[in-house]
């Protein structure tokens, strides 16, 4: 049986896994073909695409065409948009088996997961130091060794392997943490979120001028959904048996945002002490 994937390249690679390969995803099939009127294989993000679907399927062949899908199986029960505390998903729980490791050394072997952007891109800092946090996380008690990464520096094989191997996967929100599916099931995802200070959607000309602190309201709108509703990551650990826990910004830097997303802040400031207490409670 075929599946035929028909969406236009993303660069979203949460976008892709949520939208596409959940979506049409039927474990009874075992071909892939991936359609699309403007494909490059070399972008980073398809790569991570066809990596994933490689797990997913034996065959994977593309064909450079605009068509629509042609198959009628549609996982339809995931809102990423409401804070939802699903019960797991057999359909689900069926994708991230075939994408997880299948084995993971005993815990002590293993270690703490800190994602981190490029610098200026949502990066995280501890809030009373002012370090960044990797160099606070490095200067506390923390019970296994703790390693830094940056997905957009890394090929998915190499994305793959480091959270393959981790007891805790920490991350700001973002389509980076779509790699959680990646991570063994006894893993938790630690996601430092943007609920505080969510004001407009997209970012108002205030803000976006720095004509007020981006820790101040303004008088701007949230066009999209009017309230905050990241809620992808929360309900992808749910559905899979995972567990989750967010931590909530103090402030972000007064540098301001990159674009108009209103995620797209350049620094995120958290209480260190917080996260640390956190991450050593899941490895008691």
């Amino acid at each position: 049986m075929h599946l035929i994937v028909s969406r236009i390249k993303d660069n979203n690679i949460f976008h892709i896994f949520a939208f596409e390969l959940i979506k049409y995803y039927h474990p009874k099939y075992n071909k892939a073909i991936i359609i699309s009127s403007d494909l490059d294989l070399e972008n980073s993000v398809q790569k991570w695409r066809l990596f994933v679907m490689n797990k997913l399927y034996k065959n994977v062949t593309y064909s450079i065409e605009n068509l629509v899908h042609k198959n009628r199986v549609r996982f339809t029960g995931y809102d990423c948009f409401k804070f939802i505390e699903y019960e797991q998903s057999n359909h689900m729980y069926n994708i991230y088996r075939k994408l997880s490791p299948k084995e993971v050394p005993d815990i002590n072997k293993r270690y703490i997961l800190l994602h981190q952007r490029d610098l200026d891109n949502r990066y995280a800092y501890d809030y009373h130091t002012r370090e960044k946090l990797e160099d606070y996380l490095l200067s506390q008690e923390l019970k296994l060794p703790l390693k830094i990464c940056n997905f957009t520096n890394m090929t998915p094989e190499e994305q793959y392997n480091i959270c393959s191997q981790c007891a805790v996967f920490v991350s700001v929100h973002g389509a980076g943490c779509t790699n959680l599916i990646f991570t063994p099931q006894d893993c938790p995802l630690i996601e430092i979120n943007l609920r505080k200070h969510w004001y407009c959607d997209g970012v108002c000309d205030e803000h976006f001028n720095n004509d007020i602190s981006i820790n101040e309201k303004c008088d701007g709108k949230l066009n999209y959904i009017p309230s905050f509703h990241k809620a992808d990551y929360h309900n992808l650990c749910y559905l899979i048996g995972k567990k989750y826990l967010e931590i909530e910004a103090i402030e972000y830097g007064e540098e301001g945002f990159n674009n108009r997303n209103p995620i797209s802040k350049k620094k995120i400031y958290i209480d260190g002490n917080q996260i640390v207490d956190k991450i050593n409670s899941f490895l008691i």
